[in-house]
């Protein structure tokens, strides 16, 4: 089904798959809220389907600052992230978010030893990427909507699974 004249689409565009190196705890701060840092390792970033331009980049490190509201209901997340392709040319990612917490996220997202993988359906991004090389340009001028997971892996690590999808601009008259 087509969307009704004006609302946009979302196009798959690439998928993240990120380890979480640790969560930072740096305390109540002034908005009220609760404050984490969570570093992030490497991992991947590679493009999807027939999304262009083709993308097949290492993450490199990034943050994720972390504020859980003061009413414990949602966290809003701040992320930058490096990613490099085979030949070392590098991009930014950035985004913003907004996580649910419940019981399948607040464990998780605490660091909590007894924490269980959290599916999607927990939290949404926007997203968007610096770039200056000539064959990956085109994602500078384009937007992107994202689905996160947190996947607890059998060894303890925490990876971050991220679904990206680029924003297509409604089109009509109506």
């Amino acid at each position: 089904m087509a969307a009704p004249a004006g609302f946009p689409t979302l196009q798959p565009a690439m998928k993240i798959r990120c380890g979480l190196t640790g969560f930072l705890p740096c305390g109540d701060i002034y908005t009220g809220s609760t404050l984490f840092g969570l570093p992030f390792g490497e991992g991947s970033l590679v493009s999807v389907g027939d999304f262009e331009p083709k993308l097949d980049f290492k993450m490199r490190n990034g943050q994720d600052w972390f504020r859980i509201d003061a009413d414990k209901k949602h966290a809003r997340a701040t992320i930058s992230g490096m990613a490099v392709d085979a030949q070392g040319r590098a991009l930014r990612c950035i985004a913003e978010g907004i996580f649910d917490l419940n019981e399948h996220t607040l464990p998780l997202i605490t660091g909590d030893p007894n924490a269980k993988s959290i599916p999607f359906g927990h939290a949404t991004e926007i997203m968007r990427f610096e770039c200056g090389h000539e064959e990956y340009k085109a994602i500078e001028n384009m937007l992107f909507a994202s689905s996160l997971r947190l996947v607890k892996e059998e060894s303890g690590e925490i990876v971050a699974e991220i679904a990206i999808s680029r924003i297509i601009s409604g089109t009509g008259h109506d």
